[in-house]
């Protein structure tokens, strides 16, 4: 079953300089229980994409078309009170990127866990609401008593731990990760994976998770959706995609990452040339068409079409993909 289904998502900021298209025409899909993947360049519109489904845009931005169905409820139609008391943090929450810039220096850690369970139950006790802190410290991987520690006074690893049992104060359905190992060593990466996996398992959680580092998201997600300029160019498996990318962007994503398996690759370094267009005023046709080794007219005058692969498992938006679909 489907606990999270977005239909042609168009998200829009109005700026000085006229409208930012962050979110052009998305189509996204999350399966109970499954971990999704969302990856990009920087400014491609992922996190713009998981604010939407919190409504936490900034004030600047909007949802401009298309419907956002969460457990059979329209999120764009629930006023801001409803969704802040039903929604927000009890049913889908939040792993901010940027630990340090998340939490409040001048709160202890246990508070600032305590303070999201009190405006979701306000009949819970402080004196609970503190023990319940601690257990998520706890389930985290931290000493529950470092819980009366403030946030400089935790490493990068441990400030991302705490973000993490934040976002499960409230025992949410959905968690969405926006970049939770940026920042971070490889061994706290590792780490931190590891138990995002782990808690998914326990707590039977839907996971959205955000990164630039298609890597990671291979380690931790079943489904990858590859975003490029406001819009959805790839998705499918995440054996499907690693083993036989379709779109010549997700190519050369991957092939930006070295190996340690393939011979030819572990002696040369791949890039994509160019930069991702400017969304105020995007390119016609296929928009990764003046970066695309591929492009022909077609692709500088026409939208691609999707087209769906004969397992049902794989969807690619390109004129001109790479291999053969049959």
């Amino acid at each position: 079953m489907n606990i999270l289904v977005v239909s042609d998502l168009r998200v829009y900021y109005q700026t000085t300089k006229g409208v930012v298209k962050a979110v052009d025409g998305v189509d996204f899909k999350v399966e109970e229980g499954t971990s999704v993947g969302l990856a990009g360049e920087s400014g491609c519109g992922k996190t713009t994409l998981g604010l939407s489904f919190l409504k936490l845009l900034p004030e600047n931005g909007a949802i401009a078309s298309g419907s956002l169905m969460f457990e059979g409820d329209d999120i764009d139609s629930l006023d801001e009170k409803t969704f802040r008391e039903e929604v927000r943090w009890n049913r889908i929450s939040m792993i901010f990127q940027g630990s340090m810039n998340a939490l409040n220096p001048v709160f202890k850690v246990e508070d600032q866990i305590a303070e999201a369970i009190k405006l979701h139950d306000k009949k819970m006790k402080k004196r609970e609401r503190i023990a319940t802190a601690r257990d998520l410290l706890r389930k985290v991987d931290i000493d529950p008593t470092m819980g009366r520690h403030y946030p400089h006074e935790f490493s990068g690893g441990m400030r991302q731990r705490a973000m993490i049992a934040m976002a499960l104060a409230c025992d949410p359905h959905l968690v969405i990760a926006d970049e939770p190992t940026t920042a971070l060593d490889v061994i706290v990466q590792k780490q931190i994976m590891d138990l995002l996996r782990r808690l998914k398992a326990e707590m039977n959680l839907s996971l959205v998770v955000i990164s630039h580092d298609i890597s990671v998201l291979a380690e931790l997600c079943d489904y990858l959706n590859i975003m490029y300029a406001g819009r959805i160019v790839e998705w499918g498996a995440i054996e499907e995609i690693f083993e036989n990318p379709r779109h010549h962007y997700t190519h050369g994503l991957i092939s930006t990452f070295p190996t340690v398996e393939d011979e030819e690759r572990k002696s040369t370094f791949e890039f994509i040339p160019g930069a991702p267009p400017n969304l105020l005023d995007p390119p016609l046709g296929c928009r990764f068409h003046p970066r695309c080794p591929a492009a022909t007219e077609i692709c500088r005058q026409e939208p691609p079409p999707e087209i769906r692969r004969q397992s049902e498992k794989h969807y690619v938006a390109c004129h001109h993909q790479r291999g053969d679909l049959h």
